[in-house]
């Protein structure tokens, strides 16, 4: 059993400690942290947030994904991740072992990459997927485009931090739900925090990926401005604005 979650009493930012800290050389998207940790997304997103506030990790845009990479200059790494590997019992396989795990009826694994080394973490690790996610979502073939369109719409118009929220992206351009969720650009001076906890609310009420892309009113002046590729993109294609003006 794991003394660290004495300390760190979140399952899902112990794992992502973990995962981050053995191989501090390689970055990882949100969803791809969630999938290799086996952590909700929700979770996932939320800890990330908080470990680039306390100065662990950095993200970056490359393209429309967000990526994560510790930061090797942070004052007390080499501490960390002695701490870290060394009282967490959960064992994330090298790059030759992540194969697809097997269902077993005794043992429920965590993920490719992170195995339940007893049916003890196997059931907290379900135990904490069922506490962290929000009440059951929609079913996804019931959900259409304008339900969605119109749920976030009566979010977001509530907001007056948010000045503009346009669906792009394939959803935009075929009019329905792709199965890896919508594509989400968001504009405003919206706390950081908020805004990924209401993007977390909407994915489990909705039960649809968001991928968002967030932008200060500034920030979206000064790429309008200068003729960004991405902005300019939107702006040329089909897109659905939810809120706001373009």
């Amino acid at each position: 059993m794991t003394t660290l979650k004495y300390f760190i009493t979140s399952k899902a930012k112990r794992n992502l400690l973990k995962f981050f800290l053995t191989d501090i050389n390689a970055c990882y998207y949100t969803r791809e942290a969630s999938r290799l940790t086996g952590e909700p997304l929700n979770a996932v997103r939320r800890e990330l947030g908080y470990l680039e506030k306390a100065g662990l990790l950095r993200s970056y845009m490359q393209g429309n994904l967000k990526y994560y990479e510790v930061i090797q200059s942070f004052p007390l790494l080499a501490e960390w991740r002695r701490i870290i590997l060394e009282t967490t019992d959960i064992h994330i396989t090298s790059d030759d072992e992540k194969q697809p795990a097997k269902p077993s009826s005794v043992i429920a694994p965590l993920s490719p990459v992170i195995a339940a080394p007893s049916t003890v973490i196997a059931s907290e690790a379900k135990q904490s997927v069922e506490s962290e996610q929000s009440p059951a979502p929609h079913p996804r073939s019931i959900l259409t485009l304008d339900y969605v369109t119109d749920h976030l719409r009566e979010k977001f118009n509530a907001i007056n931090a948010i000045t503009l929220a346009v669906i792009h992206g394939e959803a935009a351009l075929s009019e329905k739900i792709p199965e890896g969720g919508i594509e989400l650009l968001i504009v405003g001076d919206i706390n950081k925090d908020t805004l990924l906890e209401l993007i977390a609310d909407l994915e489990a009420s909705t039960g649809i990926d968001i991928n968002l892309m967030h932008l200060t009113s500034s920030g979206f002046d000064y790429r309008n401005a200068q003729g960004d590729p991405f902005i300019r993109r939107i702006w040329g294609e089909k897109k659905i604005v939810v809120k706001g003006r373009h």
